[in-house]
């Protein structure tokens, strides 16, 4: 019984030291602005990489905010070079414990040019092949 009990006690030990995000206000963040990341629990230093998009193992990695980390917070600005999309931040302590963040959206965030050629190329396709000649109309849709 004696034993059950120390099996239990060492697994909530265990959960509740693992490494994780301190602050779940991942909305708003914007480009240019400094944003705090926070974390406790963490085992030696952290490093902080940036993801793109998708969900997990489907993530990109778009670089490395910061490694090293021996506190328990980083200040990173978001620069102007990221482009609109879906992000999130991943941790990994020394232990090789890790955690990701919450799903994010930059705001003021520029679209990328592919995402702006494409649709404007689609835009005056479809302009120009719903172009009607009937006499009662003579509208192109935009």
């Amino acid at each position: 019984m004696k034993l059950g009990s120390l099996i239990v006690a060492a697994t909530a030990v265990t959960t509740a030291s693992a490494l994780s995000f301190t602050n779940a206000n991942f909305y708003n963040i914007t480009i240019g602005n400094p944003f705090n990341i926070t974390w406790s629990n963490a085992s030696g230093p952290v490093s902080l990489t940036l993801l793109k998009g998708g969900t997990e193992p489907f993530f990109t990695n778009i670089s490395t905010l910061a490694s090293g980390l021996t506190g328990s917070s980083y200040v990173w600005t978001p620069s102007a070079d990221l482009t609109s999309d879906t992000y999130l931040v991943h941790f990994e302590d020394s232990s090789g414990a890790s955690a990701y963040g919450f799903y994010f959206a930059l705001v003021g965030a520029p679209y990328s040019l592919a995402t702006t050629a494409t649709a404007t190329t689609a835009a005056a396709t479809a302009a120009a092949t719903t172009t009607t000649s009937s006499p009662l109309s003579t509208y192109t849709y935009p």
